[in-house]
Order: structure tokens, then sequence, then C-alpha cells
């Protein structure tokens, strides 16, 4: 259907004034009054009951009026807080503590001091052990260098001679003292040395000996070889060392077979002598 330009007009203009008219209908006709108007209605007289007669209004009784109960407060405990006695506790249970650990600290003190003393002491008889035994070596050398010295003399004056004649010592004939000048004058062995191949001789205070093995003839030089040896009570040499004070060789394997000689030397067994007994034996390489 084709509508004219005044009636499209008209349907258009119609259209927006319901639009508009039905808005302010919304708008202003459908609101509700806020807050809403009270109730009215008819005032009618005070009474008591619905039947009454006369003019004039009673005097309201007395009634009694109700009290509004007063609202009780309610108050929130207070968080406890620890008492004199938790905290007396407490504290107690830390010094206790402390005591214990300090007792503890203590008695650790006291067992490192026992235990420094303990080592002190120990050290201290060490020492004093040392220097005994260093005052006894010297005491034997001294001993011994003295004996030799009075050996000396009285072999000089011929005080070593039983027979108190000066006529000599020894095992073959004739007038001399058989021996070699560098042994010693308490040994028993009277060949050697410079007497002919090789020869041994030893000092030891107060001791003789029982066997006194040779050691090997290796020609290697001239000379001889003095043996510091270590003897004890029953005569065995403990150890030895070549090469001391006297000997006039040096090479090694003079040396080494002197010492494997030394050790293998007996002495006689003396039970008054003393533990360790310190002396000599000289061994002659090479003479002819």
């Amino acid at each position: 259907m084709n509508l004219s330009k005044e009636q499209k007009f008209g349907a258009i203009s119609a259209l927006i004034f319901l639009v508009v008219f039905t808005g302010m209908l919304m708008i202003f006709g459908f609101s509700a009054q806020f807050p809403p108007p009270e109730e009215e209605g008819i005032l009618i007289n005070f009474g008591t009951d619905e039947l009454g007669m006369g003019t004039i209004e009673p005097k309201p009784t007395s009634q009694p009026i109700e009290s509004i109960p007063t609202p009780v407060e309610t108050s929130t405990p207070e968080p406890t807080t620890p008492t004199e006695n938790t905290e007396e506790v407490t504290t107690q249970d830390f010094e206790e503590a402390a005591a214990l650990k300090e007792k503890k600290r203590k008695e650790k003190e006291q067992q490192n001091e026992l235990k420094k003393k303990k080592r002190e002491e120990k050290e201290r008889i060490r020492q004093q052990e040392v220097e005994r035994q260093k005052q006894e070596e010297e005491r034997l050398k001294r001993e011994q260098q003295q004996k030799e010295i009075n050996d000396r003399v009285k072999g000089a004056f011929g005080g070593n001679n039983p027979t108190g004649d000066n006529s000599g010592e020894g095992e073959t004939v004739g007038n001399g003292n058989q021996g070699n000048p560098d042994g010693d004058i308490n040994s028993g062995n009277r060949t050697g040395g410079t007497g002919g191949g090789n020869g041994t001789s030893f000092t030891l205070n107060g001791r003789s000996s029982r066997s006194l093995p040779p050691p090997p003839k290796i020609h290697t030089t001239d000379g001889k070889v003095v043996v510091e040896v270590t003897v004890d009570q029953n005569g065995n040499v403990v150890s030895a060392r070549p090469g001391v004070k006297g000997s006039t060789i040096s090479d090694a394997s003079l040396l080494k077979v002197a010492k494997e000689a030394a050790m293998k030397a007996k002495f006689n067994v003396k039970k008054d002598a003393p533990a360790l007994q310190k002396g000599t034996i000289t061994y002659f390489f090479g003479f002819e």
C-alpha cells in the first residue's frame, strides 16, 4: 500500500506524540509518594468499655507504669596476663638451666686442668729420668777416666804386677809387658794390634771378656776403629757406635764390620754392675 507524503507525516507525528505522552505518564502519573501518607480515620472518645452513659468524662484510673527494662551491660572478659607465679616459675627454670650450664663448664675446666697437671707431672718425671741417666753416664765416664789414669800410674810404677817386681807381664818368654800400647791394661788379650794381623782390645770398667769375635780381614786401609759399646749386666752388647774418639779409620766398610763384630762380643755376668754400662772395643786393621 502506497502512502502519500501527508499520510506518512501524520503517522510519524502520531507515533512521536504517543511515545512522549507515555513517557510523561510513566514519570509523573505512576510515581508513588515516599514516605506514604498516614492513614486517616474518625477520632473517637477515650474510654475503657464499649458501653457507658453521662456527660462528664471520668478521671482516668491510675495504672501501673510499665518500667522499661534497663539494658544490662555485658563486659568482655579481659585477656588474662601471666601471673606472678608463672613469671617466678619461668625465671626459676631459666636460672636453674644457667646454673647447670655453669656447673658443667666448671667441671670441664677442672678436668682439663687435672689432665694438664698430669701431663706436666709426667714430663717432669721424664726430665728427671733423663737427667739422672745423663748424670749416671757422666759419673761412669769420670770413673772410667780416673781408673785409666790410676792404671797407667800403677803400670808406670809396677803397681799392676802382682809379684811386686818389674819383670813384666805376658804369656810368652822374656821380661817385657806383652800387649799393645794402644790397648787396655785390663784386657786379657795378649796378641793383636801392632803385634801382627788383625787385633782387638777393650775397655769396660770391672768387667772381663768372654768372647771378642774379630771382624773380617778387609785390608782396605791401615788403622784402628774404636767402637763404643753398651753392655748389660748379663754381658750382652745392646748397642754399638763405631768411629768414636781414638779411631784412625773412616772407611764405611770397616766401620760396618767393626760394629757387627762388637755386637757379637760377650762379657762376664755381673749383677752388681750398672744396668747399662758403657765401654769401648778397639779393632786394628791392616797392621803387618
